[in-house]
């Protein structure tokens, strides 16, 4: 990774099967701008932060909820992507997730 980090900055996100993000892995900087024609998928990666909000706060069950189903979340449907998963570092630190219905 490039440049210094700290455990408390979020450095990389790593994520596969969220809606339409297929894979992502990215790298984080001090300021980072989401920049994208119209279908890019920016709404559905802030999406993810607030899922991964709700989770902290132990309210996933009604995050997901509140968006139909876990399927919905799943991206493309449960017919290509069974599970959700994610990895988040922090400076040296990392966590990682996999949900699943």
């Amino acid at each position: 990774m490039t440049g210094t980090y700290n455990d408390k900055q979020l450095s990389r996100i790593v994520l596969k099967g969220f809606k339409s993000i297929a894979e992502c892995d990215l790298e984080l900087s001090k300021l980072n701008v989401l920049i994208g024609a119209n279908g890019a998928r920016k709404s559905n990666f802030i999406g993810f932060f607030r899922m991964v909000q709700q989770l902290l706060e132990q309210n996933l069950q009604i995050f997901v909820s509140r968006h139909a189903s876990f399927y919905v979340l799943l991206g493309f449907g449960r017919k290509t992507t069974e599970q959700l998963k994610f990895q988040l570092y922090f400076g040296n630190n990392g966590y990682f997730a996999e949900l699943e219905r």
